[in-house]
């Protein structure tokens, strides 16, 4: 009974004397030690309130109140703070005298990240020590491989997780300061270790879009430097799923992304569309060798048609110059013209393309200015809707009781232009139109700004040629071995184009037929092989052929 009794008595004062640590053993006089060495680590100044050593619900230390302050070059305020972190060690190996982390968690940490006006982060300066904050970087800040990456890579960690936390995005270089904050951000990170592949969970809110977004997959295996041989991850962003893959090595990475379905309407940002637009089979294979970011292939499903590309891009200017090529092949035009824009004239049919394209920026100031390429254009089997180009014809050359048809459209069977893009114009070369009625070829230009400026010509056939020239004599003389040619000027805008008839063009081959007959009157006068009389009829019927009487 008293060895009992003394056992008990052994285990109570054990209890109390391990529940009374927290209380005799003060780590915060070791501040002066460790604290040097974690600002030097991040090359920030850092705060801590208070640290004690935990025995419930796992042996360890909890530090309150700890904050790392911001690069005075941004702002005075800190760059990432929280109300708490706990840090749990295993209890075996412990007792061996040696310490291996088994968890870490961060209660309630707030991040805050700043582009200042001339487009630097200041995360940028993260672990790197000495590196001054240039006033108008000429290229984007390369990532640190002496940053907090390497300082999570060498602990020995089994769990790390964050509870409601909070990431602000301030973006103060544009004109119109905006700012993104993820909210009740949710991290799970497992087998922390180097040498293992680290299991990642992230998920959180992202405003102002009030979009849900999570993360799940894995990276590594971690060591000491960047250098990550496998990543693997699935995103999900709202009702839109992605998969990540790639490696990186430094600064250079692979990546390839894929999804079986993006639906526009359910994307964060706001896009220049007038109707949800449904993207398929999307495959990109991108790498990034410093500051250049190339596309080696990006490939999708569009309006019932496939859209390939590739192409480069320097990062970190303010204008980033780009070039690119892009191959469509079976896009329905018409559903693709009505997502970008309504417009009273529409055309449908199945398009390719090939386009070649170089500039600098993304805004439409930018494109404008620098945006410059050449390519071509072919539509096959389709319709333009909201004209009947042979009535706006018949309206020009004020012919009076004859109607094209009822409908007010124009079939056509082809059409196919060669493109070149400069200085905010496309302008349409060797332009070939194909229809049942007519054959139209020509050229001129269409703005960014919707302006229009073409000149087409226009062969009519001979039931068309016909019709028309029986109602106007005057037009019997623009016709050649049966139909006619007239030039069709199309200006105005794309939302309101305006036809005409170019009547100079038409007057001339007036004059050149009447000169034609003058000649050989006056030839035959001469030589004697026309009459005065003969010459007064055929004066007469050249005149009623031009003004019908």
């Amino acid at each position: 009974m008293k060895i009992a009794i003394g056992l008990l008595v052994l285990v109570v004062l054990l209890v109390g004397g391990v529940l009374a640590l927290p209380f005799l053993v003060d780590l915060n006089k070791y501040q002066e030690r460790y604290k040097p060495l974690i600002e030097e680590a991040l090359n920030r100044k850092v705060q801590l309130q208070d640290i004690r050593l935990t025995v419930w619900p796992r042996i360890g230390a909890r530090v309150a109140g700890f904050s790392v302050l911001d690069d005075p070059a941004f702002s005075s305020g800190p760059f990432a703070s929280l109300s708490s972190l706990d840090v749990g060690v295993k209890l075996m190996p412990l007792l061996s005298g040696k310490v291996e982390v088994e968890e870490i968690t961060l209660h309630s940490p707030v991040l805050t990240v700043i582009k200042n006006k001339n487009g630097v982060l200041n995360a940028s300066t993260i672990g790197r020590k000495g590196m001054p904050v240039p006033e108008k970087p000429s290229r984007a800040p390369i990532p640190s491989t002496e940053g907090p990456l390497k300082l999570l890579a060498l602990l020995a960690v089994d769990r790390v997780s964050v509870d409601g936390g909070k990431l602000t995005y301030r973006d103060l270089s544009s004109a119109t300061p905006t700012e993104y904050v993820l909210q009740d951000l949710e991290l799970l990170l497992r087998d922390v270790r180097l040498g293992q592949t680290p299991n990642l969970h992230v998920a959180t809110l992202v405003q102002p879009f009030n979009l849900p977004v999570k993360l799940d997959g894995t990276f590594g295996p971690l060591r000491e430097t960047m250098d990550i041989d496998a990543i693997n991850f699935q995103l999900g962003m709202g009702k839109t799923e992605f998969t990540i893959t790639g490696n990186a090595a430094g600064n250079d990475a692979t990546v390839n992304i894929s999804s079986p379905g993006i639906n526009t309407a359910n994307l964060p940002m706001s896009l220049p569309l007038k109707q949800p637009v449904e993207i398929r089979d999307l495959k990109i294979i991108a790498e990034i060798k410093g500051q250049e970011a190339k596309l080696n292939s990006l490939s999708f499903r569009l309006f019932d048609g496939e859209v390939k590309g590739q192409g480069k891009m320097i990062a970190g200017a303010e204008v980033p110059p780009f070039k690119g090529s892009v191959a469509l092949q079976g896009l329905q035009l018409g559903p693709a013209l009505k997502a970008v824009a309504e417009t009273p004239v529409s055309i449908s049919g199945t398009t390719g393309a090939d386009l070649s394209l170089q500039g600098k920026g993304f805004s439409m100031p930018d494109l404008t200015k620098a945006l410059e390429g050449t390519g071509h254009l072919a539509v096959k089997d389709g319709k333009i809707e909201g004209v009947n180009i042979l009535q706006e014809v018949a309206d020009a050359l004020k012919v009076a009781g004859i109607s094209m048809g009822d409908a007010k459209a124009t079939a056509f069977s082809t059409v196919e232009t060669d493109l070149a893009i400069k200085q905010g114009v496309i302008n349409v070369q060797r332009l070939l139109m194909d229809s049942h009625d007519f054959q139209a070829t020509g050229g001129g230009t269409v703005g960014f700004d919707q302006k229009l400026n073409l000149i087409v010509n226009l062969n009519l056939s001979q039931d068309v040629s016909q019709k028309i020239s029986a109602a106007s004599p005057v037009v019997k003389i623009a016709m050649k071995e049966g139909r006619l040619s007239l030039p069709l000027t199309i200006t105005g805008t794309a939302q309101a184009p305006s036809y005409g008839v170019d009547v100079k063009g038409l007057t001339g081959k007036v004059q050149e037929q009447v000169k034609k007959k003058v000649e050989e009157a006056v030839g035959g006068l001469l030589k004697g092989t026309t009459k005065p009389e003969d010459l007064k009829k055929e004066g007469q019927e050249l005149l009623k052929g031009l003004f019908g009487r």
